[in-house]
This record gives structure tokens, sequence and C-alpha cells, in this order.
């Protein structure tokens, strides 16, 4: 049956897709199928199925047909209430939004934003422990090699150093322990096993002591996949996993600035305290060391309180408390060297005939 669409208010007009003629029409419906009547011309026969919804403004709406470039039809006025269940359902935001109505929608999106900022967050802590370890082991050696020939190596200070390592990690043939001629209060953990201590931190460290703390927080990141974790969160998978190239010495930069969080932190320092105890090592010469950082950074105001809670590191005060809290007072403590060990620790760059400076180049464009 068919049914002409008569209103006065409301009318159509349409582009055949062929010809820039806008022409008015009035639309026969049969069906689920229409004619386009002008004058005595008759267009069609179309079919509703087949349209779909292109644009609306406040008062039109334009419908294309499928497989005829250029095919307009514009309604405009109010639209009969016979018409309205055959034609195309309208999109405001877009397809599943409409659908979902704008609310739904949002509600989804934030939700759907919130998961992906999670993972996101939360990948290198699950991604990291599943590299290969043989994977991580040729990041390291790529990134590192002789480290511009600033090793510091004498035979006295490489056997103490491999003790003071020894007593701190009970599988030490997967580390590398290096003192680095380099004027810097620090050290680092680097991808596969390699830890640096920087000839600054031994020269300004008042007790081999000192220094086993800070070694056994080191070797906390390593055992705790800390660095693999810190490069995934700053690089991303694909650069970690193969894409250097020229790129080595700016893995080498992140890799060296690598920023753990203070749950990370936290965690590394838990490591040092536990394995100082197992090796009967006094947790309070680190304690002095932490003390030392804080008097250097002016922790003690009301502003680095603060600050801290941005900082990716926890205050040197609060990590000092935690070295003091972990003594124990009736625990036979003994030295992690001897003073002779010590010492050949200390002299290690002053005697290596053959070490580079750490100063008047750039280190890391070479």
């Amino acid at each position: 049956m068919a049914n002409d669409i008569v209103d006065p208010f409301f009318s159509v007009s349409h582009f055949d897709g062929k010809t820039a003629v806008r022409r008015k029409v009035e639309i026969q419906t049969i069906g689920q199928n229409f004619f386009l009547l002008e004058n005595e011309r008759r267009h069609g026969p179309y079919t509703f199925d087949y349209m779909h919804f292109v644009s609306k403004t406040k008062d039109n709406i334009s419908y294309g047909y499928e497989d005829i470039d250029g095919w307009r039809l514009t309604l405009s006025g109010p639209i009969p209430e016979g018409l309205k269940p055959l034609l195309p359902a309208t999109r405001t935001y877009g397809s599943w939004i409409d659908k979902l109505g704008l609310g739904k929608a949002s509600v989804a999106f934030i939700a759907v934003s919130a998961a992906v900022l999670v993972v996101g967050m939360t990948a290198p802590q699950w991604l990291a422990p599943i590299i290969p370890q043989s994977v991580e082991n040729s990041l390291g050696d790529t990134l590192v090699g002789d480290f511009g020939g600033r090793f510091c190596n004498t035979p006295d200070g490489k056997a103490a150093l491999a003790k003071l390592t020894n007593s701190l990690d009970g599988n030490p043939d997967d580390l590398q322990v290096e003192v680095v001629n380099i004027d810097m209060l620090n050290a680092v953990a680097l991808p596969g096993g390699k830890i640096f201590l920087f000839e600054g931190l031994i020269q300004q460290a008042e007790s081999v002591d000192e220094v086993a703390g800070v070694l056994g927080h080191e070797i906390g990141h390593v055992r705790e996949r800390h660095v693999m974790q810190g490069l995934l969160r700053q690089l991303g998978l694909s650069l970690v996993l193969g894409g250097l190239n020229e790129n080595v010495g700016g893995v080498l930069n992140s890799a060296l600035s690598n920023s753990y969080g203070r749950d990370a932190e936290r965690e590394a320092d838990s490591h040092s305290i536990r394995v100082m105890s197992e090796a009967n090592i006094s947790p309070i010469g680190t304690k002095g060391f932490f003390e030392k950082l804080a008097d250097m950074t002016n922790e003690d105001n009301d502003i680095s309180e603060m600050t801290s809670y941005m900082s990716s590191h926890p205050l040197s005060t609060e990590r000092a408390a935690a070295f003091q809290k972990s003594f124990d007072a009736n625990k036979d403590y003994k030295p992690a060297l001897s003073s002779a060990e010590w010492g050949a620790i200390k002299s290690m760059c002053k005697n290596d005939p053959d070490v580079k400076s750490g100063f008047g180049f750039d280190l890391f464009d070479e």
C-alpha cells in the first residue's frame, strides 16, 4: 500500500548524485521502499535499509544512500510520525555513544581510561620478571662496555670488593660490582647485575659499613628487577628488547638517571638491612650515611617535608631511621672488611695507572 507523505510544514529536497540540481520532492512509501515524486516524475524505487544518516542541524536532517556517491535526501521541518520509524537513527556523538547514551558512555570512557592508566603504571612490574635474564645481561653489556676505561682496578682492591659483595649476596657470580673513577657521591645499578660505586662515594664514606649498606641497597634493586622496571617505564618495551642502535648513549643516560619510586627504594633498603643483618654488619654506618645526605640536602625543614611527597626517594632522615631501627644491641656485629681491605678499596682509583679520569668530557656521548 502506497502512502504519500504530505505535510505543509514538512519539505524534502533531493540530490541524485549525478547532477548538482537540487530537487524539491515528496516521499511516497511502499512498505520498506519509497519513491521520490517530483512534479510528473517519479524517482526510485529506493529502500530505507540502504539509507544512512549523514548530518543534522537545527532545522534539517540529511541522509545518504549506499553505493550512490553524492545522493542526498534532506528533510526539513517536523518529520511525520508515519515516516519516523522507517528512517535510519541519527548520531550525535558516534554510534556506540548514541546507543549507550552520553551519561553511560562517559562512565564507560572514564572506566576504560582508568584501566589503561593502571595497566600503563603497573605493566613494568609484571613485565620485568618475565623478560629473560639473558636479554637483560645482553642489554647491560651493550650499554656499559668498559665504561670508557673508568673502572678502577687493582688486585687487592678487586679482591676486597669481591669479598664485600660475597658477604651481602648468596649468588654473586651474576653481579659485576665496580668502583668508577668519577667524583660523585652516588651508586647505581644497571641492567645485567652491573653495580657502580662512584669514587666520590668511596672517598666520603667514613667506614666500609657505610659502603656495605649502599651496596646492599643496589643489590636489592638488581634482585627485585627494579632496574628493568625503570627502563620499561622510561623507554618502553620495544627499545629495551633490542631497538638500541645509535640510541645507546640516550638509553645509558636514562638508566643512570633511573627513578624507581619510593616503594622500590624502600624495598631496596629493606633488602640491604636484611643482608647486612645476615652478614653481621652493623647498620649504624649506613644510618650515618643517610644522615649526612639529609644535612647536605637540608631536609630538616617544613618545605622539605612537603616536597618529599613528590620525590621518587623517601627522605634520607626516614631511611636513616629505618637502619637505626634495625640495630640490635645484642648482636655481635663485625666490620664488613678489615682496615687493610677497606684501604685497598679506597686506594683503587689512585693506584690504578691505567684508569681514565671522570672529568673534562661528556661521558655518555662517547
